[in-house]
């Protein structure tokens, strides 16, 4: 399978994931650096579903392993989140 289809299949198996895992909203504050934000767990998943292929599949197996461990998908989003604004916006 060349890397263009296999991008579609990520892109496809996250849309189903969190189309059929319909998580409940979830709103998240930081401080960091001083600076205040307010994220929400609806902007973090449409930020996966527009990030780079290869950030998508390894997004794709951490929820997998996530889900095969039975683990609070909402946490591992708040930690992207985290993650993404202590390294700037």
């Amino acid at each position: 399978m060349n890397q263009p289809e296999f991008s579609k299949l990520t892109k496809a198996y996250l849309n189903k994931y969190f189309k059929d895992k319909n998580l409940p909203y979830k709103e998240w504050d930081f401080i960091i650096d001083g600076v205040s934000y307010s994220v929400n767990n609806h902007y973090i998943i449409d930020s996966i579903l527009k990030a780079t292929p290869e950030h998508q599949k390894m997004i794709a197996e951490a929820l997998y392993e996530l889900e095969e461990a039975k683990q609070d998908v909402n946490g591992f989003l708040k930690n992207l989140a985290l993650q993404r604004y202590s390294q700037g916006n």
